[in-house]
């Protein structure tokens, strides 16, 4: 008589926070495996850095625009085929950048944000069909655990396969993942179930469901405080390299440094256990002030590097002990009827977070030094923390 299954393995196998929070890690890997490499591409293909950041200012808001498709999507069609769309377009993207053609690059740039808009909208659907609202402060963590090593080893991984073996190898490494994705999403077999009601209203004007969005003051906190937390890896992402680079740092220790800021993310079952204990509401006051004394240490050390990397990993902490409960507010927030057109809404925040900032910073180095940029952050993030009293205390 075989053994039984370890309830851990029986978990991975059926709807639940593990089975999701692993479906977010294998999304992560086939899109972190890319994230160092279609920079390199467009530089190589366009030739400048000017019409690079042009390419992904265009791409990027395509992507934004195709995403109102996602509520009548998810009205039409259901989660399952969304998601299983998303996953499917992450398969071909590699391929659209293995034509080595300006038409493919950008092709390639604007569906991979349109698939990660799917998936993460999908998902967060399935959270709330299948996690009691009072789980999400155990759940989030676990997702962002799940994908710390994505994220952590992912875009070095990439980047040494595209350039000691191939760039095959990095494209099969990207596709396999999001194969891999769609047939662990299929086995599972996953079903949204009657919380998303075939009779209910539907709204395909997204002007009307931002404005709905925007009526709801709680949705609306929910989004400034992603938006924020978001804000915040984004500039990190962009200009922590570039801060690094300028006060002497080498390649290696560039990428030794952010990885092991990325690596971060390895605490975030400590941060949800603390989430626990404090509250969100406490949780995101203290994090985004955490955030933002270190973030602007980044910007007072300046000039001794030492000191800077020292805040600079101690605020990429405070962005992980964020990424633990901040998606909570909306999460319980949300109506159910509403969900499709609301979760789009909420979801743009990632997109715009990786727009709006460096256009913004963009102006903003035109004047000042860099510098300014770490205390731009810095003060955004003690906005959020005064707007994150807001948050109810039964969170």
């Amino acid at each position: 008589m075989a053994a039984p299954l370890p309830a851990w393995i029986r978990a991975l196998g059926k709807p639940g926070a593990a089975t999701f929070a692993l479906m977010f890690a294998i999304d992560s890997l086939a899109r972190a495996s890319l994230t160092t490499v279609i920079p390199l591409v467009a530089l190589r293909t366009l030739g400048n850095a000017r019409d690079v950041s042009l390419l992904y200012t265009v791409t990027g808001w395509s992507a934004v625009a195709v995403s109102f498709l996602i509520p009548w999507i998810v009205r039409r069609y259901r989660p399952r085929r969304l998601y299983s769309m998303g996953a499917a377009i992450l398969v071909i993207v590699p391929l659209l950048l293995a034509t080595h053609t300006l038409w493919g690059l950008a092709l390639g740039m604007a569906l991979r944000a349109f698939a990660a808009a799917c998936l993460l909208n999908g998902l967060n659907l399935y959270y709330m069909a299948y996690i009691r609202k009072q789980d999400f402060v155990r759940s989030e963590p676990l997702r962002a655990f799940f994908a710390a090593a994505c994220w952590t080893l992912g875009p070095g991984v990439g980047i040494i396969l595209y350039d000691h073996i191939g760039p095959w190898a990095t494209y099969l490494l990207s596709s396999g993942s999001a194969v891999l994705l769609l047939i662990y999403f299929w086995r599972m077999r996953a079903e949204y179930g009657p919380a998303l009601p075939l009779n209910a209203k539907l709204s395909t004007n997204p002007i009307a469901n931002i404005r709905r969005y925007v009526s709801q003051p709680r949705l609306r906190l929910a989004w400034i405080l992603s938006f924020g937390r978001e804000a915040w890896w984004s500039t990190f992402y962009i200009y922590a390299p570039v801060y690094l680079v300028a006060v002497g740092r080498s390649d290696t220790a560039v990428a030794v440094i952010m990885s092991g800021c990325t690596a971060m993310l390895f605490t975030s079952p400590i941060m949800g256990w603390i989430g626990r204990r404090l509250g969100a509401r406490r949780h995101l006051i203290l994090a985004f002030l955490a955030g933002a004394t270190t973030t602007m240490g980044v910007a007072i050390f300046f000039h001794f590097p030492w000191w800077s990397t020292l805040c600079l990993a101690l605020s990429a902490m405070a962005a992980v002990a964020l990424d633990s409960v901040v998606s909570i507010p909306f999460l319980r927030a949300v109506k159910t009827r509403e969900r499709p057109e609301m979760t789009m809404v909420f979801s743009m925040y990632r997109d715009l977070a990786g727009l709006i900032p460096p256009m913004l910073f963009s102006l903003l180095l035109t004047f000042f030094e860099l510098p300014s940029v770490f205390i731009s952050v810095s003060l955004f993030m003690i906005y959020c923390a005064w707007l994150a009293r807001w948050v109810p205390r039964g969170m």
